[in-house]
């Protein structure tokens, strides 16, 4: 009769079969791609530094969008065969050192590039070891 009140088990948000893993949608192709387009944009604009644009700055942008949208991919699609442990700090060594790769784009010295690189490496590790920490099953369960 009280059916309907008991708990139900919490599903795994994303689980160890990782974020896109099941088959290859045209939004999973999607994700990485537009995100490369983004990050090459923006290179491009970091680079030009408000002076004329030229074919340097197509040239960085087409680079630096192509290999971020290719190690992206490589990283969602692979991340299934990861524990937790290891997917952090591979997700902050890769967005904290795009994020100084942009940094240094600036005219900003090579010391403070590779600190905010560190310190935002750093922050995602945190958060992401947090988040699959207690939204994921243990994945090395042993049974007596």
């Amino acid at each position: 009769m009280a059916a309907h009140a008991a708990p139900t088990p919490r599903r795994a948000a994303a689980g160890r079969d990782g974020m896109f893993h099941g088959g290859h949608s045209p939004l999973a192709m999607g994700i990485p791609m537009l995100m490369g387009i983004g990050y090459g944009a923006y290179a491009a604009f970091m680079a030009r530094a408000g002076g004329p644009a030229d074919y340097t700055q197509l040239w960085l942008a087409v680079a630096s969008g192509v290999g971020f949208a290719a190690v992206m991919y490589v990283i969602l699609f692979t991340q299934h065969r990861l524990s937790r442990e290891q997917r952090a700090p591979l997700w902050g060594v890769f967005l904290g050192s795009a994020v100084g790769f942009l940094r240094g784009l600036g005219d900003f010295s090579i010391y403070r590039s590779v600190g905010f690189g560190l310190v935002i490496g750093a922050a995602v590790t945190v958060v992401l070891s947090y988040w699959w920490y207690t939204h994921e099953q243990p994945s090395d369960t042993t049974s007596a």
